[in-house]
């Protein structure tokens, strides 16, 4: 028995696929306390290709690092002392930080992670929306909650065409709230429409800053969410209420953010947000996991499916989820 495992070798500057190769590895021992899954699903989200592309992720190093955030599998064997899982149990594994560099991510047969970091999957959730139940759900719930929209209020998300976007669109109109949408295409405009989306700006055509002042007759959005950075960031935070809050949670842009300085003098708050941060918090990981599924049985938080690979063909895959209009979320099977 193997590990299939994509291994990041070495960093190529311009060409970072070219430095991941498929190796084998052994399979990780149960260690006390630990579970090893086999992974049967995985999806390729943005954060998977940022940790190795992205300077800043110092953790991806090359000869030690699998990238892959999240999956869904099944208990291979499970470690002494550990008796909330049993063999054979459909899981999802929670990654935090210190498990994804040492252990590597969910691009590999198996992984090993703490018990207490380990949800069992019941009957009425798909694998599919499984292998996607921490990224894109637990990072929408958050961050909404996080702002604290009061109802009827306008929320202002950038990168809105993503998964991640139409999510939060659904989510938000499940809460009350009212949302302002920022896409690159116009053609997204009519489909986000039909998924509940109030109002959708288009840069492509539209200046955002006075778009949002138009839709909002002069009072601006109450917060904002920024997946995207760079200039984009200043025109959604002049979009902003004074002394709200905007949080960027990606840099689709790079690694900076530009803000005006008269906004600061309005004191619109700028922060970050990042997931891993939270899941490692016992309280907030039990909100996550409560809430998030129930969303997901109900079909408030749903999920776009696009071509599954098998993980030999990690390449084909990584090229398939960068294409503009995809289709859906593009998976690794195996």
């Amino acid at each position: 028995m193997s590990n299939r495992t994509v291994l990041l070798q070495k960093i190529v500057p311009n060409n970072p696929e070219a430095g991941l190769a498929l190796v084998t590895k052994p399979v990780p021992k149960a260690e006390p306390g630990q579970v090893v899954v086999r992974i049967v699903l995985r999806p390729v989200n943005p954060t998977d290709l940022y940790s190795y592309r992205l300077e800043r992720y110092a953790h991806a190093k090359p000869g030690s690092f699998t990238p892959g955030s999240e999956g869904v599998g099944i208990v291979h064997d499970v470690g002494e002392g550990v008796t909330t899982v049993v063999k054979g149990q459909r899981v999802v594994p929670i990654l935090e930080l210190e498990s994804l560099v040492k252990e590597g991510g969910t691009w590999q047969d198996y992984v090993s992670v703490r018990a207490d970091f380990v949800w069992v999957v019941p009957d009425s959730i798909s694998d599919v929306a499984a292998a996607q139940f921490l990224i894109n759900p637990w990072t929408v719930h958050g961050l909404l909650s996080d702002l604290k929209i009061p109802k009827g209020e306008y929320v202002l998300q950038t990168a809105a065409g993503s998964t991640f976007g139409r999510q939060l669109i659904k989510l938000a109109k499940h809460w009350g709230i009212k949302t302002i949408n920022v896409v690159r295409r116009t053609e997204q405009k009519a489909e986000l429409k039909a998924l509940g989306a109030d109002e959708v700006i288009s840069t492509s055509d539209e200046d955002v800053a006075t778009r949002v002042k138009e839709i909002t007759g002069g009072k601006l959005a109450y917060g904002a969410l920024d997946a995207v950075g760079g200039e984009l960031t200043k025109q959604v935070v002049a979009s902003v209420r004074d002394g709200g809050q905007v949080i960027i949670y990606g840099g689709l842009a790079g690694g900076e953010a530009t803000v005006g300085v008269g906004d600061l003098f309005r004191e619109v708050h700028l922060t970050g947000w990042h997931l891993y941060r939270k899941l490692s918090i016992p309280e907030r990981r039990r909100v996550f996991i409560s809430e998030v599924s129930k969303l997901i049985e109900d079909k408030i938080i749903e999920f776009s499916v696009g071509e599954t690979y098998d993980l030999a063909d990690f390449q084909l895959a990584i090229k398939k989820s960068e294409e503009v209009g995809r289709g859906g979320k593009v998976f690794l099977k195996g």
